[in-house]
């Protein structure tokens, strides 16, 4: 270890993940909605609770045992449990009233926990018509079964008001989780993955339980407690004594052989529960310390009971000795991946509990004491749920020896566990009796198995074996390896059981999605986690050709098929030039300085050439009955302008030429068709610029980089020539293809999510009341960043998966937050909605704004905001179809004069550096002067990111109605703290004091006001 990392201090509220914890967090990304490693302590209470005092004690509970408020977060050393955020009452005390029986009021109460925000602990009262239940509730990753008589008994103490000690010195759950990854990673480990790689090597395949029968999967069936008889009891543990084996092997060697005569199989896994605890400073510790180890045993019908209990002794014992290596990392030393690895490891396990522990309390008969009266606690039989399709429990305590068959989701089905059962007692009743009896002997005395016996080929269950390609299978691979950095993937491999989650899931997709030329949703990786489903899938979607672009018919002697309805997004920003011609003007200024000789001629012959290639830049736009339709016009020769304004300085020639763009657009008419203009500017100092201004009807930012690779092309060809080049597809294509079939379905189903996601959001950053507009003009500010921002957020980036997006739209949502002080609050991205990739090459605006809705409580960190954010923006790109104005046509949000619903703020993020282009002998390198025009925006508040070879730029423009300017560049160096510091301030909570303060707006001011006389 670094001895530099070795020495830094740790906080004290933090507790580095082992590796089965670890796996417990990947499991709940997989499924937070699912009822698993889920402890629920249910104590029936006779007597009065003194409510008082029990929340007292909950308090005291919480200090002493910290983890139990915590949540999971990631730290620099990966993830780990947190409670730095969460006070020693953060775990309520509720009480209910309920009028349903016991069993349903505890089965209404299996809520599962939010890992990412805790606590993970939940108490509550429950008080039905004659009885009432302390429901103490706790995540598995908290705490183990060893763990509930230390917990309870501390609890009887706080209750009884005693004073519990403080916090006990974590230096040995520390060492636990480090020798945890030790025995998973390092070559310490090496001798215990040798073991287990042996133990379980070359299993025949898994002759499985019966499954449950159609339409009883899944519903969770009751578990079979049955108390065993004290006169067993007390015969099995003199055998075991005669035999010289623990009484823990007798009970599991019953279930062993009850197993082998249900299934027929002769070589059968049992896991079960290690406690973990081989260092003595854990003993009186509570917290998550036990390891489940899978047990093998073979069946030969020759051997006597007592053989095959002497046999599991030795296995039972050898387990133990290597019993520190953790689950996962066992199944993957023998290659028990995947669904077939599950169905030899993860049938059946067997839990054995002793109820008092070490701490002598006896949890199913003990009292709390309070000030007026006492009352008496027993536990009830538990609900949790197991990762196993079968889990047997034996617990042993003042009522006895008992055990419980629970089958918690209805896998195997009522019947046959009730079968188990039955034939477990018999088989162990004849144990003891006979232990000389051969297994083949003891085989005629069971009732016969009706029930057919499953096989992994033969599931009862409808799932397609996947078929997919070698090819397939080796591409998905090599992709899965770069990214989970994991080698030596098998096609049965689970991208869960390897490590993956949803913080990386994005990338993965991305990249297969990329490579593989296939269109993969995050939903189908979480519903085909193994490596050969997924490749099966990229084989399904290659062998369905793209579905073909319906022509739309274009004659050119004036029949319909030259006239076409307009896009949602022409159709707004054309109703919006309607209705305030003097403000709003969407065009777009482009600047880009001229290295090199430039023809001016040639140039005028490339834009002409660039307009009758493509239709969108000879579209003219006509009201049809109140309906924006387009219609294709003749080719035109666009002027390009001559000028020498002049001007010398920066600033200068920026006002020249933003008042120059101004111009040109304010000569383009949509029903005319000419919406591009350009002009060749000489400065003095012989620089020359070249500028294009363009409506945004019909060109937008992500069409920039094809206008330029065009015009490129087209100033290469002349005469002839250009006839030659092939012809491009046209935007009508793309519009027909978002209005009919499949883009209009797609387009459907995107505006459900959104009705469903921006329920009850607020439609504005603050109050929509109207304030005096004196005084404040537009503006746009530059943001304070860091010259090396991009290799800081770089690191954030790799820790998170994240890209520098979703950094960005975190840290804006942080300083929303902060300044508007909401708690939930909405702001808008532009995003190209181009419905597939034969669409990519299409010249004309393409865009659509898609919703970001953000919430942030008051321990929320920085990091907390990243993370719901990233999966926010994968959401909301993977429902980017539905035309906004439809989305605010459905919700019908309450509207204010001059805001556009949920985008009183717009994050624009660009990349110009392919916004270069060379002509002939000329390089064009891009101005930024248009991105920093705040003339052109259209919202309360547009930030814009410019990704530049130099680095990033970012601009925050700002409408009249909404700031001054000093409160602008307030919260533009509050949004660039935020980001040049955002790797320092991930674990601090976005609303702490330690952030840059936001300043408060004046006297009498409103921080949000509101235009009166503008219109977006």
């Amino acid at each position: 270890m670094d001895q530099a990392a070795s020495t830094t201090p740790r906080p004290a509220t933090q507790l580095p993940l082992s590796v089965t914890q670890e796996a417990m967090w990947v499991t709940w990304q997989r499924d937070p909605a699912k009822w698993e490693h889920i402890l629920p302590l249910a104590l029936a209470v006779e007597g009065e609770l003194e409510l008082p005092r029990l929340r007292a004690a909950v308090a005291q509970l919480l200090r002493r045992h910290p983890a139990l408020r915590a949540r999971v977060r990631r730290s620099t050393e990966g993830m780990c449990l947190d409670w730095s955020t969460t006070a020693e009452d953060a775990v309520p005390v509720s009480v209910r009233t309920v009028t349903t029986s016991r069993a349903a009021a505890l089965t209404a109460a299996q809520v599962p926990f939010d890992l990412d925000a805790g606590p993970l602990t939940r108490v509550e009262v429950l008080t039905g018509v004659d009885w009432t239940v302390l429901l103490v509730t706790v995540h598995h990753i908290t705490l183990d079964g060893t763990s509930v008589p230390i917990l309870l008994e501390d609890l009887r103490r706080a209750y009884a008001g005693e004073e519990l000690a403080p916090p006990a010195d974590l230096a040995p759950l520390l060492e636990h989780a480090r020798c945890s990854r030790e025995a998973a990673e390092g070559e310490r480990g090496e001798p215990l993955r040798a073991y287990w790689r042996e133990a379980l090597a070359e299993l025949p395949p898994a002759l499985l339980l019966p499954e449950a029968a159609s339409g009883t999967s899944g519903d969770g069936a009751p578990p079979v407690p049955f108390a065993v008889d004290a006169e067993l009891t007390l015969r099995v543990r003199e055998l075991a004594r005669e035999l010289g084996v623990s009484y823990f092997t007798v009970m599991l060697g019953a279930l062993f052989i009850t197993l082998h005569h249900h299934t027929g199989s002769s070589d059968l896994i049992i896991s079960a529960p290690y406690h973990g605890r081989s260092n003595k400073a854990l003993n009186d510790r509570v917290g998550f310390f036990v390891n489940v180890l899978p047990f093998r045993q073979r069946i030969r019908p020759s051997d006597s009971y007592a053989d095959l209990l002497r046999e599991l002794r030795s296995t039972v014992r050898a387990g133990l000795r290597h019993g520190s290596l953790p689950l996962p990392s066992i199944l993957r030393s023998a290659d028990l991946l995947g669904p077939a690895g599950r169905d030899q490891s993860h049938q059946v396990v067997f839990e054995y509990w002793n109820s008092a522990g070490e701490v002598g309390l006896d949890v199913y008969d003990f009292e709390l004491v309070g000030e007026r009266a006492r009352c008496s606690v027993r536990l009830l039989d538990s609900t949790d749920v197991a990762d196993y399709r079968l889990t047997v429990m034996l617990t042993e305590g003042s009522n006895g020896s008992r055990m419980l068959w629970k089958d918690a989701v209805g896998s195997v089905g009522p019947t046959v566990t009730a079968e188990l059962a039955r034939d477990y007692l018999a088989v162990l009743a004849d144990l003891v009796a006979a232990p000389r009896r051969t297994l083949a002997e003891a085989a005629a005395l069971l009732p016969a198995v009706t029930h057919a016996v499953a096989t992994p080929g033969l599931s009862t269950r409808a799932v397609e074996k996947p078929s997919a390609t070698a090819a397939t299978v080796a591409e998905v691979r090599a992709i899965w390896t770069e990214v989970l950095r994991v080698p030596d993937i098998l096609p049965e491999d689970s991208f869960f059981e390897l490590g993956g989650h949803s913080l990386i899931a994005a990338t993965l997709l991305a990249r297969i999605n990329e490579r593989l030329r296939v269109e993969l949703t995050v939903r189908e990786l979480f519903s085909h986690p193994r490596l050969v489903e997924l490749a099966d899938l990229v084989d399904r979607q290659r062998a369905v050709p793209p579905p073909a672009v319906a022509e739309v018919p274009v004659h050119h002697d004036g029949a319909w098929g030259r006239v076409f309805p307009a896009a949602g997004f022409q159709e707004g920003i054309w109703l919006a030039e309607r209705l305030d011609p003097s403000h709003a003007r969407y065009h777009i200024p482009l600047f880009w300085r001229v290295e090199g000789a430039l023809d001016p001629a040639r140039l005028r012959a490339a834009l002409a050439l660039l307009v009758a290639r493509h239709e969108i830049l000879r579209t003219r736009f006509v009201d049809h009955d109140g309906r924006l339709f387009q219609e294709v016009g003749p080719a035109w020769e666009p002027e390009l302008a001559q000028a020498e304004p002049g001007v010398a300085s920066g600033a200068e020639e920026q006002q020249w030429l933003n008042t120059w763009s101004e111009a040109a657009a304010g000569t383009f008419d949509p029903a005319a068709g000419r919406l591009l203009a350009a002009a060749l500017v000489t400065l003095p100092s012989g620089d020359r610029l070249l500028a294009l201004c363009i409506h945004h009807l019909v060109v937008d930012g992500e069409s920039v980089p094809l206008l330029l690779r065009e015009l490129e092309l087209c100033y290469q060809q002349s005469g002839d020539a250009a006839a030659q080049l092939p012809p491009p597809r046209q935007y009508r294509e793309l519009v027909h293809s978002q209005q009919v079939g499949t883009g209009r379905a797609r387009a459907t189903a995107d505006l459900a999510y959104w009705s469903d996601q921006l329920a009850g959001a607020p439609s504005t950053l603050g109050p929509s009341t109207a304030v005096d507009l004196a005084g404040r003009t537009p503006g746009s500010t530059v943001l304070p960043l860091a010259t090396d921002l991009t290799q800081r957020l770089l690191r954030v980036q790799d820790q998170w998966q994240a890209s520098q997006f979703m950094v960005t739209a975190t840290a804006l949502a942080a300083a929303l937050h902060r300044w508007s002080g909401r708690p939930d609050l909405t702001f808008g991205v532009p995003v190209a909605n181009r419905a597939g990739d034969a669409f990519d090459e299409v010249l004309g605006p393409c865009l659509n704004t898609v919703v970001l809705r953000s919430r942030c409580a008051p321990d929320t960190t920085l990091t907390d905001l990243l993370r719901a954010t990233r999966e926010s923006v994968i959401e909301a790109f993977e429902h980017q179809s539905a035309p906004f104005d439809e989305v605010v046509r459905l919700l019908r949000p309450a509207r204010t004069a001059g805001r556009t619903p949920y985008v009183d703020c717009m994050l624009n993020s660009v990349g110009t550096a392919r916004w270069s282009a060379t002509l002939g002998a000329a390089r064009l390198a891009p101005l930024d002067h248009g991105l920093q025009n705040e003339k052109t925006n259209k919202f309360g508040l547009t930030v814009t990111f410019n990704q530049r070879e130099d680095g990033l730029l970012g601009t925050l423009a700002y409408r009249s109605g909404f700031l001054r300017a000093d409160e602008a560049v307030e919260l533009a160096a509050e949004l660039a703290d935020l980001l040049n510091r955002f790797e320092e301030l991930g674990d601090e909570p976005v609303l702490s004091a330690l952030l840059t303060p936001v300043p408060a707006p004046g006297p009498g001011a409103n921080p949000m006001p509101i235009p009166t006389s503008e219109t977006s």
